[in-house]
C-alpha cells in the first residue's frame, strides 16, 4: 500500500511540473506572438507615417506647381494682350508714316541692304522739311571717286555755294577682284567745299548726315547708297535760329 501511495504521488508532481511547463510554453509562445505583433504594429505606424508625409509632401509640391503653372497663365495672357496692343499700334503707326511712292521703295531699298532703321529715321529727320526752311530739299546723284577711277571728279552743288564730293574703297567681285564701283558697305569719305574756300569731311559706313553754315543759312545733308556706283545726297537750306 505504502509503494503505491509513493507511485501515485509521484505521477501527480510529474503531472503537475508537466502541466506548468505547458503553461509556460504558452505564456512564452503568447509573449512572443505579442512581441510579434507589437513590432509589426510598429512597422506599420512608422510606414504609414511615412507614406502620409510623401503624400503631404506630394500635395505640397502639386500645390506650388499649381500656383506656378497660374501664375505663368497669367503672364502669358498679359503677353499676349501687350503683343496685340504693341501689333496694333505698329499697324496704325505703319498706315500713318510709312510713305508711299519712290520714297518707300528707296526706304525699301536701303532696309535690304542692310542698314538699321533707327539709323534710316535719324537721316529722314535729319533731312525733313521744316517750317524755317527757306529751300525745299533736293536730291542729288554723284559717283565716289575710287582707286580705280580714271576721268574728271564726279561732283554736286547745292545753292551755287556748296559744291560736294566723295571717295570710296572699290568694291570686289565673286573672285576678289576690284571692280570700277565703290562699295557702299566700307566708309566713304564726303567733302563739302564752300566758295569761300572752307572744306569740310564726314567719313563712316553710309547712311551718313552732315549740317553746316553757309551765309547764314544752315545746309542740311544726308548721303545714302543710290544705285551700283552712286551715292544719293539730300540737301536743304534753313533758317538758322
Amino acid at each position: 500500500m505504502i509503494g503505491s501511495s509513493s507511485s501515485l504521488g509521484t505521477h501527480r508532481r510529474r503531472g503537475r511540473r508537466q502541466g506548468y511547463r505547458a503553461a509556460l510554453r504558452f505564456l512564452l509562445a503568447l509573449a512572443a506572438v505579442a512581441a510579434v505583433g507589437g513590432y509589426g504594429y510598429q512597422v506599420g505606424v512608422s510606414a504609414n507615417e511615412a507614406w502620409t508625409r510623401m503624400l503631404e509632401a506630394d500635395l505640397q509640391r502639386l500645390q506650388e506647381d499649381n500656383l506656378s503653372m497660374r501664375d505663368e497663365l497669367v503672364q502669358t495672357v498679359l503677353s499676349a494682350s501687350s503683343a496685340k496692343t504693341a501689333l496694333e499700334d505698329l499697324r496704325r503707326r505703319y498706315a500713318a508714316e510709312v510713305p508711299d511712292g519712290a520714297l518707300a521703295a528707296l526706304l525699301g531699298e536701303q532696309l535690304r541692304a542692310g542698314v538699321e532703321p533707327a539709323r534710316l529715321a535719324f537721316l529722314i529727320e535729319a533731312a525733313g522739311a521744316d517750317a524755317a526752311c527757306v529751300e525745299a530739299p533736293v536730291s542729288k546723284r554723284f559717283r565716289p571717286r575710287t582707286p580705280l577711277s580714271t576721268g574728271p571728279v564726279s561732283a554736286v552743288r547745292f545753292g551755287d555755294r556748296i559744291t560736294v564730293t566723295a571717295s570710296a574703297e572699290s568694291a570686289f567681285d565673286a573672285g576678289g577682284q576690284r571692280e570700277a564701283w565703290y562699295d557702299p558697305a566700307a566708309p566713304v569719305q564726303i567733302v563739302f567745299r564752300t566758295l569761300d574756300g572752307r572744306e569740310l569731311q564726314i567719313e563712316g559706313p553710309l547712311p551718313l548726315a552732315h549740317r553746316m553754315l553757309v551765309d547764314g543759312l544752315e545746309y542740311r545733308f544726308s548721303a545714302i547708297a543710290g544705285p551700283t556706283s552712286f551715292v544719293e545726297i539730300t540737301g536743304q537750306a534753313c533758317a538758322f535760329p
